[in-house]
């Protein structure tokens, strides 16, 4: 009998001691560094850098008022390059080209991707455009720079720029209609300062 339980007691142990693989490290963050908290008046720029996916708030001398990580388009739907200026600032827009089919009593997501549904509405829902917070158009067809969700350094837009909510509240604060936004590869005119 000794014998069976000191066997039970070494499988025990030997099978609490079996390691599993530790989980995987989360995706970077979105990181955004606001460099000069109360930025003289005046007029701001906008630079964004497709190749290093952020983008920089620049007071009319180029001095560095913010930096923040951007996620653009994805292939098949770029992000234009060129230079555009703000045409309209919400501080919530809805997409009417991209959202959900909820429930209007619940707001029940029944439908995730009203874009990739077949079929007519599915009944007692209604469409709800996806939230694109801090808003600013860029193009008369549709494209922005707004806050949302994306792991750092990979594209996941339709064409718009997203960006993280403290970024682009401070970007939005600070930009006025005719803003100049340049999209661009290569370098940013100022050191990074993320």
């Amino acid at each position: 009998m000794r014998h069976i339980l000191a066997i039970l007691l070494t499988a025990g142990c030997l099978a609490s001691c079996v390691t599993r693989p530790p989980a995987p490290p989360p995706p970077p963050a979105p990181r955004a560094k606001i460099v000069v908290a109360e930025p003289p008046p005046g007029p701001v720029k906008v630079d964004i850098s497709l190749t290093t996916s952020t983008a920089q708030l620049l007071a009319k001398d180029n001095t560095l008022l913010a930096e923040m990580d951007i996620s653009p388009g994805m292939e098949g739907s770029a992000t234009p390059l060129g230079t555009f200026r703000i045409s309209e600032k919400m501080p919530l827009k809805r997409s009417n080209r991209y959202g959900q089919y909820v429930r209007p009593d619940t707001r029940e997501v029944v439908v995730a991707k009203h874009w990739e549904h077949k079929g007519p509405k599915p009944p007692g829902t209604v469409y709800q455009g996806i939230a694109m917070p801090w808003w600013m158009r860029l193009t008369d067809y549709g494209v922005g720079m707004h806050v949302g969700g994306f792991v750092r350094g990979q594209p996941s837009s339709k064409g718009c720029i997203r960006a993280p909510e403290e970024g682009q509240r401070f970007f939005y604060q600070h930009c006025r209609i005719g803003t100049p936004v340049r999209i661009h590869q290569g370098n940013h005119p100022r050191p990074s300062a993320l």
